[in-house]
């Protein structure tokens, strides 16, 4: 078993105003897949949470190459692709139901302890947290960049949000989809009811907890062929993340 694989026809949840599957939406079956995948081989929830472990998503890329519809049959795989320094490295693709790609992705994951909310390095590892590439494939060529706004544009405050109830995963932070979700609400709706996001890009740098208020700064870049929104959150000065979303 080289691959971990589900297949779904598109509900209606996770779509938009024009039926289309949202980034959040792939985010939210790619983050539930690598669960489903790293207890696959052996170093998922059911080992890791007893010593006090667990996986955190460090960076992520996906790109669409077209739009999937609503009750659109599909195919997700996920597979590991081993180890990069401190970082595990985990490859997506969302297949049609012709077998062609229709959204592609990778991801930087880190294993941190739970208790005092650190990385853990190689030396500390559990001998079940298995190094070697499941699938040496590529969904995407590069690792998952990082979001970098560039020098020249003006950042506006967009709004603060504070953190809910439903931001929060069980890990005890706000989970890493509700990024996305809040760099989407930051964007004019008139522009995302007539555009596609092709290309999403998340770094995730430090937590946000129930409470916390995250303040929403947006930049914004037009070039020949794209419309790019930069999107970071910060907790009393400090960044927490940043977003970029291509359309």
């Amino acid at each position: 078993m080289n691959k971990t694989t589900r297949d779904f026809d598109v509900p209606c949840f996770m779509t938009d105003g024009e039926y289309r599957l949202r980034a959040s939406a792939f985010m939210d079956v790619s983050q539930d897949m690598a669960l489903q995948g790293s207890q696959e081989l052996g170093f998922g929830f059911d080992k890791m949470n007893p010593v006090h472990l667990g996986w955190v998503l460090y960076r992520m890329y996906f790109k669409f190459l077209r739009p999937v519809i609503w009750r659109e049959h599909m195919t997700m795989n996920t597979w590991h692709k081993g180890q990069e320094g401190l970082v595990f490295l985990r490859d997506y693709e969302l297949l049609g139901k012709d077998g062609g790609r229709a959204v592609v992705g990778t991801s930087s994951w880190v294993v941190l302890d739970m208790q005092n909310r650190s990385f853990v390095r190689n030396e500390s590892l559990p001998e079940f947290v298995n190094p070697e590439a499941q699938n040496r494939e590529n969904a995407v060529e590069f690792p998952a960049p990082k979001v970098v706004i560039p020098s020249s544009l003006t950042k506006t405050v967009v709004r603060e949000h504070t953190v809910q109830y439903s931001d929060i995963d069980f890990n005890g932070h706000t989970n890493n989809v509700k990024y996305v979700v809040w760099a989407m609400d930051c964007i004019d709706r008139a522009f995302t009811s007539t555009h596609q996001v092709s290309e999403v890009a998340v770094n995730f740098n430090r937590e946000t907890r129930l409470g916390d208020k995250v303040e929403l700064q947006m930049a914004e870049e037009t070039t020949d062929t794209s419309r790019v929104f930069y999107v970071e959150g910060f907790v009393e000065g400090r960044q927490s993340f940043a977003v970029k979303l291509v359309f």
